[in-house]
C-alpha cells in the first residue's frame, strides 16, 4: 500500500511537471527568440509526463483495488527507468552553462525521491518475500495497529514531497499566487490612505 501512496504522489507531480513544460500553459508568453525545437521539445516532454501521470494515477488506483502490486517487475523497471530520465533532467538544469542559466526544479527532485522509493520498497519486499520463503518461521501477519501506522507515516511523507514539488510548478503558482494580497494592500495604503491623513493635516492648519 506504501507504493499506492507513492504513485499517487507521482501522478500529481507528473502532472505540475506537465504545466511546466507545456509552452504556454501557463498563460506566460514563451518569447519570441525561443527557438521552435525547443519548444516542441519542452511540448512533447510535457505531453509524456501527463501521460506517465496519468498511468501512476491508474496503477495505483487499481493496486488500492487489488490490495496487492500487479505487475511489480515491470513496474519497479518502468518506474527506474522515469527516475534515471527525470535526474538526468535535474542534473542538466543545475550543470547548464553559462552560470546564470542554471536552475533547480523542485518539482523534478520531489518526482525523484517518491520514485527512487518506491524502487526501493519494491526491492525491499521481494527480499523480504525471498527470505520468508527460506524461512516459513519468520513468515508473520502484522497488527492492525502496524499497518495503520504504517499507513499514516506513508500519507504523510507523501504528501509533504508531493506538496512541495506542486507549490513549485507552474499549476502551483497559478492556484496560489503568491504576493497579490499583500501587493493590494499596501497599493491601498500607499494611494489611499496616506494622501487622506496629508490633506487632514493640511485643513488642520488652515483651520489654526
Amino acid at each position: 500500500m506504501c507504493v499506492s501512496i507513492a504513485m499517487v504522489g507521482v501522478a500529481a507531480l507528473a502532472s505540475a511537471a506537465a504545466s511546466s513544460l507545456i509552452p504556454g500553459l501557463g498563460g506566460k508568453a514563451t518569447g519570441l527568440d525561443t527557438p521552435s525545437w525547443i519548444l516542441l521539445g519542452n511540448g512533447a516532454a510535457g505531453m509524456a509526463s501527463a501521460a506517465y501521470g496519468l498511468a501512476a494515477l491508474g496503477y495505483g488506483f487499481a493496486s488500492f483495488r487489488q490490495g496487492r502490486l500487479p505487475a511489480a517487475k515491470t513496474l519497479q523497471l518502468t518506474v527506474s527507468v522515469a527516475a534515471a530520465v527525470h535526474l538526468v533532467a535535474l542534473l542538466v538544469g543545475l550543470w547548464r552553462l553559462p552560470e546564470a542559466g542554471r536552475t533547480f526544479d523542485l518539482t523534478l527532485a520531489s518526482l525523484v525521491v517518491l520514485e527512487l522509493s518506491i524502487v526501493a520498497i519494491i526491492g525491499w519486499q521481494r527480499n523480504t518475500a525471498l527470505r520468508c520463503s527460506t524461512d516459513r518461521k519468520r513468515a508473520k501477519q502484522h497488527s492492525a495497529m502496524t499497518v495503520v501506522g504504517t499507513m499514516f507515516a506513508a500519507s504523510v511523507l507523501v504528501a509533504a514531497v508531493a506538496s512541495a514539488g506542486m507549490a513549485a510548478s507552474t499549476a502551483g503558482g497559478l492556484a496560489v499566487p503568491h504576493s497579490e494580497h499583500g501587493a493590494h494592500e499596501s497599493s491601498v495604503t500607499d494611494t489611499d490612505q496616506v494622501p487622506a491623513n496629508i490633506q487632514n493635516l493640511k485643513n488642520q492648519g488652515h483651520q489654526h
